[in-house]
């Protein structure tokens, strides 16, 4: 059975739509939503609240999912599967290809992301259409009637949301009514959730966890900050003038985000958060505070700057093989106070670091190319280690009053030290 509604011709599901039963029902699962479904924090909760508080009215509910598109640069549409009979939810994401794949081009989700009214599938009836590859899945599973409908947006897209049920009738025309007369709230209540886990993903991807968090949390005035302990991290790629003037754009980008995407990975993998993309340079932190120590804080550095190491060799050797030009690179750690908070115009902001010393770990990272060093080292994060690092003995830093004991960082960790 499809919804009636009117929709463009070439966006119809494949069977003449069927009006539903109409119906106003006093439903607690409404009311809770209307007042109680946007306090629930997370899509996951909201579906699995629904679904349980719908099985307590009598609805034979044994599957609830949802899937929405999201705004994620590597992430296009998030699913979440309730199993109405464990209480386990399954999510799940796809990437920005999927929506090309022959699993999605032949889904009953997409013809509700192009505008179906509504899809309903009774698996019980000899004559149900099998016209999903997902529909011989539900069968296998004992599912009996199969409904999936729009969750419309206020930007004019449609999402998906699909019931699913194994009592042995199928769901009844007035369970089916109760489901329709909950579809207005519960989209604007998905809806105001949805946002949120967007916000969020924008705040992460453009300012680092930690940084949009404290955004999302109220710190958006300029002055607004604090002085914190943290080892700092700054990289850079070696020749992008050169790089720049030998290739076309869409090469020095490609080698640019190449570039970017091993040195964020190294840092995240050991809990760094990056703060900003400098030009060919990256800015990042370790607070001490996440790490107990100086000490572990200066490890989870030194661990990523060598799996920097690792990567950008291994992505070398794939470009000697294609007769590419190699990607060369300093990176230099020094810990320090830093004054990290907004920075800016009043009415445009920078979450930053600032400080003397991340100064100091700009100089400290120039020195690389003259001492021809890959990573480098200041003193406050050799004495903390728990390796040990080869000085390279005093060095001058330009804008600095006296010289700095530098060490270097060897490819694998030295004899470990009393911290």
């Amino acid at each position: 059975m499809d919804i009636e509604t009117p929709v463009p011709e070439s966006r119809m599901s494949p069977l003449a739509p069927t009006a539903f039963p109409a119906a106003n029902y006093d439903c607690p699962v409404h009311d809770w939503t209307e007042n109680f479904g946007r306090s629930t924090g997370s899509i996951s909760r909201l579906i699995h609240e629904v679904g349980t508080r719908f099985q307590a009215c009598g609805l034979p509910l044994a599957r609830l999912s949802v899937i929405v598109r999201t705004l994620h640069p590597q992430i296009a549409v998030a699913g979440y599967i309730w199993n109405g009979e464990t209480g386990v939810m399954d999510e799940f994401t796809r990437d920005h290809q999927s929506q090309s794949r022959e699993s999605y081009q032949r889904s009953p989700v997409r013809q509700i992301f192009e505008g179906s009214p509504g899809i309903r599938r009774r698996l019980l009836d000899p004559d149900c259409p099998r016209d999903f590859p997902i529909l011989e899945d539900l069968d296998g599973e004992g599912i009996t009637d199969y409904l999936v409908l729009p969750v419309p947006f206020s930007d004019g897209r449609s999402y998906a949301c699909s019931w699913a049920t194994r009592d042995p009738n199928g769901f009844s025309d007035e369970q089916i009514a109760r489901i329709a007369q909950l579809m207005p709230t519960f989209s604007l209540v998905l809806e105001i959730l949805a946002i949120r886990t967007i916000s969020r993903n924008l705040m992460d991807t453009y300012l680092g966890h930690s940084a949009g968090m404290r955004v999302l949390d109220g710190e958006i005035y300029r002055g607004v900050n604090e002085t914190i302990e943290a080892v700092i991290w700054i990289s850079d790629l070696r020749g992008f003038t050169r790089i720049s003037d030998s290739f076309a754009p869409p090469v020095v980008l490609g080698i640019l985000n190449d570039h970017f995407e091993r040195v964020v990975g190294a840092i995240k993998q050991h809990e760094g958060e990056v703060l900003k993309f400098m030009g060919d340079s990256v800015l990042a932190i370790f607070p001490i505070a996440n790490f107990q120590s100086p000490g572990k804080a200066a490890d989870a550095a030194l661990a990523a700057a060598r799996d920097t190491r690792r990567s950008i060799a291994a992505g070398n050797s794939t470009r000697r093989e294609k007769r590419l030009a190699e990607i060369d690179y300093g990176i230099a750690l020094n810990l320090g106070e830093v004054v990290y908070g907004n920075i800016g115009a009043p009415d445009r902001l920078d979450f930053t670091v600032i400080g003397p010393a991340v100064n100091q770990t700009a100089r400290i990272e120039a020195l690389c190319k003259t001492l021809s060093r890959k990573v480098l080292a200041s003193h406050s994060v050799a004495e903390v280690a728990g390796e040990k690092l080869e000085s390279l003995g005093f060095q001058v830093l330009r804008g600095v009053r006296e010289p700095q004991e530098i060490f270097a960082v060897p490819d694998r960790p030295g004899p470990v030290t009393n911290r």
